[in-house]
């Protein structure tokens, strides 16, 4: 596949750096404490907050779907060496779209609006990510967490990203613009029924 642009991207278009030295589950204790996350991540929890402005913040009941998911993304964050932060979010969810599958639809339908929303925000960083997951796999599948925890954050990266810069071909523009419309029509979906429902009910 021919190359669209001349410009290459490059591992300058992360946004924080992990000793590969350190196994997942010393890089894994290490983000949670930094952060204030309970040691566990947060799985434990019967609800949890996915947003929040001083003193008010927004509840969520913790699902099942979210407790499976949440140990793999987080080593995710640690591995592609995305922050954690709501920029970070967003280049992992793109990350994780273009490397495999989610787990189940739920936790597809809840990531995919970070997709658009870190197009509009970090749109560099954003198709960096896309890209990186382009050529990488997750580990939502055929892994396990436990097992994973005792290796090393250098041994998973051979094992699941790319090495070396990457150049961007017309295939990926393609393919990044379907998910990033697809996530803005998932985003915006919400408030068009409810739109629809507050013309009906005038």
């Amino acid at each position: 596949m021919p190359n669209c642009f001349s410009f290459v991207l490059s591992a300058r278009d992360i946004n924080l750096r992990v000793s590969a030295d350190l196994t997942l589950r010393e890089a894994r204790d290490l983000f949670y404490k930094l952060h204030g996350f309970p040691v566990d991540g947060g799985i434990s929890a019967s609800k949890w907050s996915p947003f929040g402005c001083r003193d008010l913040k927004v509840y969520l009941p913790n699902f099942e779907w979210r407790r499976k998911a949440i140990p793999f993304h987080d080593l995710h964050h640690i591995i592609g060496e995305y922050e954690f932060s709501p920029t970070g979010e967003y280049q992992v969810a793109a990350w994780e779209f273009a490397a495999g599958k989610y787990p189940n639809v739920f936790t597809t339908l809840f990531c995919i609006p970070l997709v658009s929303i870190g197009a509009l925000w970090i749109p560099k960083k954003q198709f960096y990510a896309f890209l990186r997951g382009r050529r990488s796999n997750t580990l939502y599948q055929s892994y396990s967490y436990n097992e994973l925890l005792d290796r090393t954050v250098g041994d998973l990266r051979k094992e699941i990203l790319p090495e070396g810069s990457i150049s961007p071909t017309c295939q990926d523009f393609y393919e990044y613009s379907k998910i990033v419309f697809l996530s803005a029509l998932v985003a915006v979906t919400p408030f068009m029924l409810l739109f629809v429902i507050y013309l009906g009910a005038k």
